[in-house]
């Protein structure tokens, strides 16, 4: 990912950007941007790698927003 079309470059352009143990196929390749972060806040959600996304998400689904509201 190197940004969100969501935001615009102004936003995006100062964010920090790591990977930590992914694996990127042909010929993908990521640089990492921004200052380092060391202190990351603490949290019970640990790192877990790119093949675990069908399990982290099995449970995800669209989100109820409504029209002119942030969701």
């Amino acid at each position: 990912m190197t940004k969100r079309d969501y935001a615009p470059k102004s936003e995006w352009k100062n964010w920090n950007w790591r990977s930590e143990g992914d694996i990127f196929l042909n010929g993908a390749f990521f640089v990492e941007s921004g200052k380092k972060v060391t202190n990351f806040p603490k949290t019970d959600i640990k790192a877990q790698p790119g093949d675990a996304v069908s399990t982290l998400t099995k449970d995800a689904g669209p989100i109820k927003c409504i029209r002119n509201k942030a969701c």
